[in-house]
């Protein structure tokens, strides 16, 4: 986990987020943990002590976790089918996702982008000197 529950009470903009119970939100923090093992392509990205990369991921996490929370809400997914560009709802917006992004919001597709874990394998199967015939 990169954030703690009560730091996510703390730092929320929602108070239905900051309302909820520690259970919840613990649920909310394993589900926005998840997705970013994913969307990173790297399991062990709480393992890192790189500690920019530690306040990346905490924001990344509370950004997930309001974002999971508003899609789990009925009314918001109801609103979805509209053919609205833009959602704002206090200081959290939303933009419909174009292709390639992942949620539309522009600071959390940019984090996990940049974390995506692309191996480099260079000349694994190099060979040196003169072939053979």
């Amino acid at each position: 986990m990169f954030i703690t529950e009560q730091e996510i009470k703390d730092l929320t903009s929602f108070s239905g987020v900051s309302g909820l119970s520690s259970e919840k939100i613990k649920h909310y923090i394993e589900r926005a943990d998840s997705w970013i093992r994913r969307a990173t392509n790297s399991p062990a990205m709480e393992l890192t002590d790189n500690v920019m990369t530690q306040k990346d991921m905490r924001i990344a996490t509370l950004l997930l976790v309001e974002y999971l929370w508003y899609w789990d809400d009925a009314e918001t997914k109801e609103s979805a089918f509209s053919h609205e560009e833009t959602v704002k709802i206090g200081s959290f917006s939303y933009n419909k996702a174009e292709p390639g992004e992942r949620t539309g919001i522009q600071e959390l597709d940019s984090i996990l982008e940049h974390y995506v874990y692309k191996p480099y394998i260079n000349g694994f199967f190099r060979v040196s000197g003169p072939s053979r015939k």
